[in-house]
């Protein structure tokens, strides 16, 4: 190992306490492992896990905390063992950062249900078996450079940019998988909560063929959802719009980032209908509940899902730089709001707040 391999002193941004303020301050990364690939970032989006890892309203944070985990950048050192890259390829980064490599979850590609637990990106020992302790050993993307095992460093495709890649690391992968498990050809699906989540989520399932719907608590996005590709608009609080919808759905896939009673939203669903949940409510608001006799007379199931493993975020970007010209089709006024890393604090409370004018915020250095 050079002396170039050994720890390295870079700027991130900092959390330092529950719902603290991000501040731009020196860390270090350990030794470059053979299996790693080192990378300079340029580009993050912030996603509302961010947000909830600050506040630590999931009980999961360890604090000094480096966020981000949509990141995008350039390799610039490659550990000795790496092969998949080279010197100033373009990579994105994620959600999950290591796994156990052996278990038949990571064998199959599938390290997101990893049987030894993933290490998340900046996830540590409050997180159980997806983190580490040291927790911030390597942080996440709110730094300027990183070091992560090759296994998780996906290439960006020379025909999407930053603004295109960054939401697809951890919003889209998290879509993408009940999208590959539920959803086939001429599914009749929907899309509940029309945010970061929901819009990428009504795309990639009309890739995949379906009929998609969208479920909005507002009127407001009506327009700019039917033209990124949904084929329907539903305004959750019409009784009268969603009856007419009952018993139709074979999928929804519900993006809400706050619990919420779902027992409407499981009269849409047609027999062996799939509720899947993919937004997750705070700690304290993680309870729910439903009768036996609708599940077990019409056998529709209730499920949850977390982001893709390495084998389904490759196929998601190979499907979305394949159809690239649709996955660009963005009403105006929901075009990636780009904000300088100075802002970092900023684009956080828009998002905590809903006062973002597009429905991503991406993060440049």
């Amino acid at each position: 190992m050079g002396e170039a391999d050994g720890p390295l002193r870079v700027q991130a941004y900092v959390c330092r306490e529950k719902g603290g303020k991000l501040q731009l301050e020196d860390i270090e990364l350990p030794p470059l492992k053979a299996t790693q690939v080192e990378i300079e970032m340029t580009h993050c989006g912030v996603c509302h896990t961010d947000v909830h890892m600050r506040e630590n309203d999931w009980g999961v944070a360890d604090y000094p905390l480096v966020l981000g985990h949509e990141g995008v950048g350039f390799v610039r050192r490659l550990g000795d063992s790496t092969r998949k890259f080279k010197m100033g390829d373009q990579v994105g980064v994620s959600w999950i950062r290591d796994s156990c490599s052996t278990c038949s979850a990571c064998l199959e590609g599938k390290e997101n249900i990893c049987k030894n637990g993933f290490q998340g990106t900046y996830l540590g020992k409050s997180a159980g078996g997806y983190g580490k302790d040291p927790h911030n050993e390597h942080g996440g993307c709110f730094s300027k450079v990183m070091r992560v095992e090759e296994r998780f460093v996906f290439k960006v495709p020379d025909n999407i940019t930053p603004e295109i890649m960054c939401p697809l690391l951890c919003g889209g992968s998290t879509v993408f998988e009940p999208i590959c498990d539920y959803v086939r050809p001429g599914s009749k699906v929907g899309i509940i909560s029309i945010g970061g989540l929901g819009t990428v989520a009504i795309k990639l399932a009309k890739l995949y063929g379906a009929r998609v719907t969208a479920f909005s608590s507002t009127a407001k996005k009506k327009d700019a959802t039917l033209a990124i590709g949904a084929q329907d608009f539903v305004v959750l609080t019409d009784k009268d719009g969603m009856a007419a919808h009952a018993n139709q759905y074979d999928v929804l896939i519900d993006t809400t980032p706050t619990n919420h009673d779902f027992a409407p939203l499981m009269d849409l669903l047609t027999f062996e209908g799939v509720y899947c949940r993919v937004g997750v409510p705070a700690a304290n608001d993680q309870a729910f509940s439903y009768g036996w006799i609708p599940l077990v007379f019409t056998k529709k199931r209730i499920c949850g899902s977390v982001v893709s493993g390495c084998s389904r975020i490759t196929k998601m970007v190979d499907l979305v730089s394949s159809n690239l010209k649709y996955m660009e089709k963005d009403a105006k006024d929901w075009k990636p709001q780009i904000m300088p890393f100075s802002k970092v604090n900023e684009a956080m409370d828009m998002l905590q707040n809903r006062t973002n004018k597009g429905y991503r915020i991406m993060l440049k250095w």
